[in-house]
């Protein structure tokens, strides 16, 4: 599928609007598109399900992607964010995976919901962008933390207040591999099932619990090192 001029504007000014100000948007939008077209385009259609729009790009109607950007923007930057902890490519990696849904959009075949359809593009978008970077984890893998060490470090964590929890939380994710902070976020944060996980990440469900299971543990083997300092297991 041919990307518009139009589509495009929409897509790029869209994501501008997640750290921009109404004034920046107009800028922007005018920038890509005329006058024409903007006000053209600032007529709202009427709120639809995504099925709705879908049909009506695959007829010819481009503007009618718009609203779908509108609707997982912040979303499709928020899981982006979480995977490659950066905020330009991270705008840029969500950029990249609207214009792919876009071009792919005729593949979609419905038998999954638009959002978990799209989801993965997000994700396997994000993914190749960190993919053979230098990243900042920590190997723990040949340490052998007692089941009494990590419910200590949880415990730990927990005594924290808000503030200092979120921060160690913080660090201990930053030295997960990306794909071990996305079903950590997935799961734990976005609340999503894990049939929706298995989608996304393309795994089956029972391997999503594994993975789960073994990026928790990680999780707290990290947070372990970072509360314990240098009298922690690091290898």
């Amino acid at each position: 599928m041919i990307i518009t001029q139009g589509i495009l504007a929409a897509i790029l000014t869209s994501l501008w609007l997640i750290k921009s100000t109404a004034a920046n948007f107009c800028k922007i939008f005018y920038f890509f598109v005329t006058e024409r077209h903007c006000a053209k385009s600032n007529v709202l259609m009427e709120a639809k399900n995504d099925a709705y729009y879908i049909a009506e790009v695959l007829k010819g109607n481009s503007n009618a992607f718009a609203p779908l950007v509108d609707k997982y923007k912040q979303l499709a930057f928020s899981l982006s964010m979480k995977i490659i902890r950066n905020r330009e490519e991270a705008e840029d990696a969500a950029q990249d995976a609207f214009v792919k849904a876009y071009r792919s959009l005729e593949s979609y075949k419905g038998s999954a919901a638009f959002k978990t359809w799209f989801f993965r593009i997000v994700y396997t978008t994000a993914i190749s962008r960190v993919r053979g970077k230098q990243n900042n984890r920590v190997s723990l893998e040949d340490c052998k933390l007692s089941d009494k060490d990590l419910m200590d470090a949880e415990n730990a964590v927990g005594q924290l207040d808000a503030e200092e929890r979120s921060f160690q939380l913080h660090k201990a994710m930053d030295m997960l591999a990306p794909d071990e902070r996305a079903i950590l976020n997935l799961y734990y944060f976005d609340d999503l099932p894990v049939d929706e996980i298995a989608e996304i990440m393309e795994m089956s469900e029972s391997n999503v619990k594994i993975k789960l299971f073994r990026s928790r543990k990680k999780l707290y083997e990290r947070l372990h090192y970072l509360m314990k300092g240098e009298n922690a297991c690091l290898c």
